[in-house]
């Protein structure tokens, strides 16, 4: 049986995303400092106005679940990536850490991550548990 070594939990409402949603080219300011050049590209051609918030809350969730933040830590938002492989169903994904988040799963002795993401129109939930 897996051990809990931790658990973040992220709450975002869409509409305060709205303004920083990426156009077909490019994206915008705030989502080149959060998300990978990898991130964008993979997510940019799916959904943006749903892949893009929860790509931010994925990474919160993380930030959490370590018990650090983005401003108290050497985790960069960078070093936490998500992505999505069907936009019909995107609780099909993926999320790969490098960097000093790596660094500190690793540290932590955790084995496994298991996410659990759930929206509406309005809100979305992502859940990070990590495992050992």
């Amino acid at each position: 049986m897996n051990e809990v070594l931790g658990c973040g939990i992220d709450i975002e409402e869409f509409i305060r995303f709205q303004k920083h949603i990426p156009g077909q080219d490019a994206a915008s300011g705030f989502f080149q400092l959060v998300c990978s050049e990898a991130e964008i590209s993979c997510n940019i051609n799916l959904l943006p106005h749903l892949t893009f918030p929860i790509s931010f809350s994925c990474k919160e969730a993380c930030f959490k679940a370590f018990g650090v933040s983005w401003n108290n830590s050497r985790i960069s938002w960078k070093d936490i990536e998500i992505f999505f492989s069907n936009e019909n169903d995107l609780r099909e994904h993926s999320i790969r850490l490098s960097g000093y988040a790596l660094e500190l799963f690793n540290e932590r002795k955790c084995r496994k991550i298991e996410s659990y993401l759930k929206y509406n129109d309005d809100y979305l939930i992502f859940q990070i548990i990590l495992l050992s």
